[in-house]
């Protein structure tokens, strides 16, 4: 069982609590034997808040609370006791919000707080006991629990040394036992919230890229929070803005790495303390650090790849444009030439054919229609089909043989994605003339400032798969390899719609 769930259970904790109970009766009936209530009963309750704030944190530094409360009540059994319970007090106020000393100086101290709680000439020495204390606060940092007690002390050393010691004794230990419950109260509050248990339990899941200092404000409770990473010599917020180092009610927490400066965390002093919250911070620094720079790799490959896609399909597309032009130039003229010279008949038939045949060979490798722009292509694309086609370019809707151009930007498309949205339409107007038993069709075409909207619906018996066919699934590595994606509708008896989305703006590499 982990020491954090000592206590975790009420049927653990309410022996314990009844246990502190008796234990604190007995003790003060040892010392007051019932009389004067005004000093016994404010005894009994400091004691009675230690061990219940403990009982209430469970976690590990709620069992330091409830060693207090024993060690507390310890002490009206023998004068000599009378500060145990700053052994573990001190080891709280140290260590919170963990309890085990992570190097060796934490140990020293640690062990220094219990050698002082036992041999009873330190605290009972008021140049002693202010020598101590001071060492605290210097070792265990300026959170207010820590502070609260080192006022505490002093406030009792300088009231001893203005006044006899019989007219403050009683008023100084009220106000110490006042402390110790605020103390006791607060560091309780602070183990038990959400943020808190979210730091030293869950911090490394806040090491996502831009979340750190999010997460980190949040968690901790404070808005002001900021995190700086160590670039060229400064430290550098997530926006790039140089951190300046505060002073004053802001405190700073410095990370490093391999001795290295690494980052920053400028905070409220109440927050961000202990030695076991700072590792975790740091931990969670360090992944996001290596998150970032991982994802930013990513990114870089992935934006590589789309790159290499990009210019293999334009080097295919100019290669079939070169093999069109080649044939148009080449066997299509001379044979054109040939059938030029023969007499009517089944030869010249045959040729005229076979002209046909790669002409038509040669619009499919690369349509000549584009080197006129986008528009008169599908224009001329809607024409050819069998089925009727209208052609709508936004933001004004036109007839399929009528000139038409894309007005909304005074800017050309692209070349590669002319061709792309020239292809997605054939491919298109070629599955409706097969499969679809339509009687109408629409070639819709949309320009935005950074996308190009393209829709091919017709209203035949729908039924499309795009996962039976390589067509469309070509068709849709077209278009995502411009960042775009390609989307088919087709219920049975509605028709088919496609929708090609593709951004604009990105020019191949």
């Amino acid at each position: 069982m982990r020491r954090s769930a000592i206590f975790s259970g009420d049927g653990v904790r309410a022996p314990i609590l009844v246990l502190a109970v008796v234990a604190g009766l007995a003790s003060e009936w040892v010392a007051y034997r019932w009389e004067q209530p005004g000093q016994w009963i404010p005894d009994l309750l400091t004691g009675l808040v230690l061990v219940g704030s403990g009982l209430y944190a469970r976690k590990a530094p709620g069992t330091l609370l409830i060693a207090t409360g024993f060690a507390w009540f310890a002490g009206n059994l023998d004068p000599a006791l009378w500060y145990w319970h700053r052994g573990p007090l001190i080891h709280l106020l140290l260590m919170f919000p963990g309890w085990r000393p992570t190097t060796r100086l934490g140990w020293a101290a640690v062990g220094t707080g219990y050698v002082a709680a036992v041999v009873q000439p330190v605290w009972n020495t008021d140049l002693a006991a202010v020598a101590l204390v001071s060492a605290l606060l210097v070792a265990g940092g300026t959170r207010r629990a820590t502070i609260a007690f080192a006022l505490a002390v002093y406030g009792g050393a300088a009231s001893r040394l203005v006044f006899p010691a019989g007219e403050v004794a009683f008023p100084a230990a009220l106000g110490y036992q006042a402390v110790l419950c605020g103390i006791a109260i607060t560091l309780a509050w602070t183990l038990r919230r959400p943020g808190h248990e979210a730091v030293t339990d869950q911090v490394i899941e806040l090491a996502r890229p831009g979340s750190l200092r999010a997460a980190l404000a949040e968690t901790l409770g404070d808005p002001d929070l900021r995190v700086g990473f160590w670039r060229d010599g400064r430290y550098f917020d997530e926006r790039g803005v140089p951190i300046a180092l505060p002073a004053g009610d802001l405190a700073t927490t410095f990370i490093g790495d391999d001795g290295e400066p690494f980052a920053v965390i400028v905070h409220d002093r109440a927050v961000l303390t202990g030695t076991s919250m700072i590792e975790a911070v740091g931990t969670a620094a360090r992944l996001t650090a290596v998150n970032a720079a991982l994802q930013a790799e990513v990114r870089a490959q992935a934006a590589e790849l789309a790159a290499s896609r990009r210019r293999l399909m334009v080097a295919a597309d100019e290669e079939r444009r070169h093999l069109a032009e080649r044939l148009q130039e080449g066997p299509v003229r001379h044979l054109t030439g040939l059938l030029d010279t023969l007499k009517p008949g089944k030869a010249a038939e045959h040729l005229a054919n076979t002209l046909q045949e790669l002409d038509d060979l040669a619009h499919g490798l690369h349509p000549r229609e584009l080197h006129g722009g986008l528009v008169p292509a599908l224009a001329a694309l809607a024409a050819r089909s069998p089925v009727p086609v209208r052609l709508n370019v936004s933001p004004d809707p036109l007839p399929a043989d009528a000139p038409a151009r894309l007005n909304t930007s005074p800017q050309p498309l692209p070349a590669d994605i002319e061709a792309a949205v020239y292809f997605v339409c054939a491919e298109a107007l070629a599955n409706v003339a097969k499969h679809a038993a339509a009687s109408t069709a629409s070639i819709t075409l949309t320009r935005h400032d950074a996308e190009l909207s393209l829709s091919v619906r017709d209203d035949g018996v729908g039924g499309a798969d795009p996962a039976q066919g390589s067509g469309l699934r070509g068709l849709s590595d077209r278009v995502e390899t411009f960042g775009g994606r390609l989307t088919v509708d087709s219920a049975p008896g509605n028709g088919t719609r496609l929708v090609a989305e593709i951004p604009l703006g990105d020019e191949p590499r």
